[in-house]
């Protein structure tokens, strides 16, 4: 079992002895590590994306998503379509490593929501904040986590939504993402739930700092 898969089981572990019953609905999980490769994944036009599993550039045991091009208005998105819930809360996690080189931000990493392909859409996260994204993603050649929340129906994409990701500036394969979720706390499980991410971006960090 490698590092990745170790992390997961104390995360849902520790998060199962905390939470009893209480959980996370998971609509959509992808740490890379499937035979299936990207089968989950398609284009901006429901067709070809740039994106290719590579080997984590830290930790060769581990693989991971990059792109062999730059892309914008989205590169890869998930061909499930997820339905929301108005009034319900929604949270996108996941890991990202970026080579920004001697330019702050210039990795170019991208992280929205679009509710086709692409469609209208939003960038919560990006390196620069270009196309309105919000500059946070660190590109200092160590993994970081991110989470993104909001309250059905999405900003600017509504009740039905892909999750999608671009490596939009610098050099192609200078961004790299992995362990990709999406969920939906149930109901008294928001808090429990999201200190079992924090668990899981924290143990990330540490094994791959």
């Amino acid at each position: 079992m490698n590092t990745k898969s170790h992390i997961l089981m104390a995360v849902v572990s520790v998060t199962g002895i905390i939470c009893g019953s209480a959980s996370a609905d998971f609509l959509f999980q992808d740490n890379f590590e499937s035979p299936n490769g990207l089968s989950a994944w398609t284009g901006k036009t429901n067709d070809v994306h740039h994106g290719v599993i590579v080997d984590d550039p830290l930790d060769p045991t581990n693989s991971v998503l990059t792109f062999t091009q730059r892309n914008a208005y989205g590169d890869i998105f998930t061909k499930q379509a997820f339905d929301l819930v108005s009034g319900e809360t929604y949270t996108v996690s996941f890991d990202y490593l970026g080579f920004g080189g001697r330019n702050p931000g210039s990795s170019g990493g991208y992280a929205g929501l679009s509710n086709d392909f692409p469609g209208d859409h939003i960038w919560y996260y990006g390196t620069v904040d270009k196309s309105h994204a919000a500059p946070v993603l660190v590109d200092d050649g160590r993994w970081h986590h991110y989470a993104y929340e909001f309250i059905a129906p999405a900003p600017t994409v509504g009740n039905s939504i892909h999750l999608m990701f671009e490596d939009f500036l610098g050099d192609p394969g200078d961004a790299y993402f992995d362990n990709i979720t999406f969920h939906a706390p149930v109901p008294g499980a928001l808090l429990l739930g999201s200190m079992g991410l924090s668990l899981a971006g924290w143990r990330l960090r540490k094994k791959k700092a």
